[in-house]
């Protein structure tokens, strides 16, 4: 299946689903997290999302050793009310079990069937139902239950980089003119970069990881997600066990989420006590198993070979059954960006 290995990881989508459940450096990290976090939790208005779900149709595949979580990046403005389309969508595997832990990376674009609604991009489910419709979107695709979910916003993507002081990303000529170029009226700095290492603010990290200007489009920008997430790790690996406490405090009110404090508390106590380990890395649909074209509504979409893709994630997640043949590929937008003689992919650029 060609799934690569990472040196572990957050979040996602977003960054702070992981750093909850994964980033703890010892025991009394835990209970620390814990006794600060009581009571701190944003419940949201989808405290019961994934339980009311209607997933009645499904073949759900669950194993109760394995835990798998809905990471949603929201993509929302602070002056915006509504609740936005999902910007990034992950699912992060504790397997109890093989002491393992797993990110699959779900593509936004692809055409895919939402319950009462009919076929859209996979991120149109959220703007129209939250991470209710989107986890029954999923489970009814895909036959996999999910047992909670954490949302993050754009807001907190930016605080949490500029408070462990920025992250350490290399940059491609390509995308150094493409920041510069596409951010000119931006007051945040997006453009105040250059090509070769970087060290990123909030908005910048934000603005590279939204970048699907390459020919590439979503491919390249999960892929730089992927990489900010890498350098997330490296910078709070330095924390301390003090600093990485008041860092989850500060997440706990701001991430939205189903979980409470003892089941937190419960997966973090689980993932300490499997020490460091790598995390695997999984991405849906896989190469060479999906098509990409125009729908007839016009948009761009991926019409992913639904029967291989959902082999490859019960395969991926729980281990069961064998796997399918398809391919990851990964990297694959830097080194073929877009040129400037076509303004119009311009036009995604956005300014906040």
């Amino acid at each position: 299946m060609g799934t690569k290995r990472l040196s572990w990881k957050k979040i996602v989508a977003g960054i702070l689903a992981c750093l909850l459940l994964v980033c703890s450096a010892g025991a009394g990290a835990v209970y620390a997290v814990y006794k600060v976090g009581t009571g701190r939790i944003n419940k949201g208005n989808d405290e019961d999302a994934l339980k009311s779900a209607n997933v009645s149709d499904a073949e759900l595949v669950y194993d109760q050793d394995v835990v798998n979580l809905l990471l949603i990046g929201a993509d929302k403005r602070e002056q915006e009310t509504a609740i936005g389309r999902s910007d990034s969508i992950m699912i992060g595997t504790i397997d109890l079990k093989n002491k393992t832990l797993k990110l699959t990376t779900l593509m936004r674009d692809m055409y895919i069937d939402i319950p009462e609604h009919g076929y859209n991009k996979f991120n149109a489910a959220y703007a129209y139902g939250g991470p209710k419709l989107t986890y029954e979107t999923l489970a009814n695709t895909f036959d996999v239950k999910l047992d909670g979910y954490i949302v993050v916003d754009m807001k907190v993507f930016r605080d949490v980089v500029d408070r462990i002081g920025g992250v350490e990303m290399e940059l491609t000529e390509e995308e150094a003119t493409y920041l510069q170029t596409a951010y000119q009226t931006s007051s945040h700095g997006e453009t105040e970069v250059h090509a070769g290492m970087n060290t990123l603010t909030g908005y910048q990290a934000l603005a590279y990881s939204r970048i699907r200007q390459d020919i590439t489009g979503d491919f390249g920008r999960t892929d730089r997600q992927r990489k900010v997430i890498m350098s997330i790790y490296d910078k709070v690996m330095d924390l301390s066990i003090g600093e990485l406490t008041d860092l989850v405090f500060d997440a706990l009110s701001e991430v939205t989420t189903d979980l409470d404090e003892a089941h937190i508390t419960s997966l973090l106590t689980s993932v300490v006590s499997m020490g460091k380990m790598e995390i695997e890395q999984h991405r849906i649909p896989l190469e060479e198993t999906y098509d990409t074209g125009r729908a007839d509504n016009g948009m761009w979409v991926i019409y992913p070979d639904y029967d291989v893709n959902k082999q490859a994630l019960q395969y991926f997640m729980f281990g069961i059954g064998e796997a399918p043949e398809g391919t990851e590929s990964f990297n694959q937008g830097n080194e073929h960006f877009i040129t400037y003689e076509a303004p119009e992919k311009l036009e995604g650029g956005s300014t906040y």
